[in-house]
C-alpha cells in the first residue's frame, strides 16, 4: 500500500457546492420518509428549500436517505447576499525577512541558467556575485536595524535614512461563508397558523443537540446540518455549500401585539436564521 493510498481517506472529505436539491432529497422509493413542509401552503416556484440532514464527519454518508426534515419557505426579504471573505494581514517582515524573500526567486533563476550551483571565487557568475553582494548588504542593515534604540536613531539621523521594515501583504485564509434570512409570514387562517408553529417546532427539533443515551447526560449529539437552495432561479443566483444553523429568532410582535380573533394566534410572525457553511469554497469549487 502506497502512502498515498493510505492517507487518501484521512480528514473530512470536501462537500462540494450545493447545486440542485436532487442530490439531497429523498424520492418516492427513498428508504427514509421524510416530513416535507411548505409555508405557505399555497407556495410558488420561488422557494428557499432548507434540508436537514443528520450529521455526519465525512458529509457525503449524510446524503438523501439520512435528510431528516425538508421546509420550503419563500425566497427571503433580505440576506440574498453572498459574501466572500478571505483573511490577509500586512506584517513587517524585517530585514532578512525581506531578504530572504526577495533573493529566494533570483537564487532559483541562477541555479537554472548555470545548471549547478553558484562558485565562489574567480570565475563566479555575475548573477551570483550580485547575490553575494546583496546578502553582505543585508547582513549590514540588519546589524544596523538590531542596534539599541538611542544608538539606531542617531544612525539613522546622522545617514539620512532607516532600514526599510519590509512591510508584506500576507495570505492567511479563507472565511466561512454565513447568511443570515429574515422572512414575515402574516397566516390568514387558523389552520395556517398551526402549520407554521409546527414548522417553527420542527426547525428547532433539528438545529438543538440531544443526548446520546436515555440512561445518562454525559454526551450530546451534534444538531443536524442543512443542505439550502434558491429554487425557481435556475442558475442566475448563488449556490451554498452544507452548513449549521447559528441562530433562529422568532418574533410574533414585530409590530406591536397583534391576534387573530380565533385563539389569539398572532397575526404577524418575523422568522430569521443565521447559517454558517462547514467549509471553505477554493478555487475549484467554481
Amino acid at each position: 500500500m502506497t502512502l498515498e493510498s493510505a492517507t487518501s481517506h484521512l480528514g473530512k472529505q470536501k462537500i462540494g457546492a450545493r447545486s440542485s436539491p436532487q442530490n439531497v432529497i429523498t424520492d418516492a422509493q427513498g428508504k427514509q420518509k421524510v416530513d416535507a413542509i411548505a409555508f405557505p401552503p399555497d407556495l410558488g416556484k420561488h422557494q428557499f428549500l432548507m434540508q436537514f440532514v443528520k450529521y455526519e464527519f465525512d458529509p457525503e454518508k449524510a446524503a438523501s436517505a439520512d435528510t431528516m426534515l425538508s421546509v420550503a419557505f419563500p425566497i427571503p426579504t433580505s440576506g440574498m447576499t453572498d459574501k466572500n471573505e478571505l483573511r490577509y494581514n500586512s506584517n513587517d517582515l524585517g530585514v532578512i525577512g525581506g531578504s530572504v524573500a526577495g533573493v529566494a526567486g533570483e537564487i532559483k533563476d541562477a541555479f537554472e541558467q548555470s545548471g549547478n550551483a553558484p562558485s565562489a571565487g574567480e570565475g563566479q557568475n555575475p548573477d551570483v556575485k550580485s547575490l553575494v553582494e546583496n546578502a553582505m548588504k543585508a547582513g549590514a542593515a540588519g546589524g544596523r536595524s538590531a542596534l539599541p534604540g538611542a544608538a539606531g536613531n542617531a544612525l539613522t539621523v546622522a545617514l539620512g535614512n532607516t532600514v526599510n521594515p519590509q512591510v508584506a501583504l500576507l495570505f492567511e485564509g479563507v472565511n466561512l461563508k454565513e447568511f443570515t434570512f429574515t422572512w414575515r409570514f402574516a397566516p390568514d387562517t387558523l389552520a395556517d397558523s398551526i402549520l407554521l408553529k409546527k414548522i417553527i417546532t420542527e426547525i428547532k427539533k433539528q438545529i438543538y443537540p440531544k443526548f446520546t443515551s436515555t440512561e445518562n447526560n454525559l454526551y450530546l449529539a451534534y444538531p443536524s446540518q442543512v443542505d439550502l437552495f434558491y429554487l425557481g432561479s435556475a442558475d442566475h443566483l448563488h449556490y451554498f455549500k452544507r452548513a449549521s444553523v447559528k441562530n433562529f429568532e422568532v418574533n410574533y410582535a414585530p409590530d406591536g401585539p397583534m391576534f387573530m380573533e380565533q385563539q389569539g394566534a398572532p397575526g404577524i410572525i418575523d422568522c430569521t436564521m443565521s447559517f454558517q457553511e462547514s467549509e471553505i469554497w477554493t478555487s475549484e469549487d467554481f
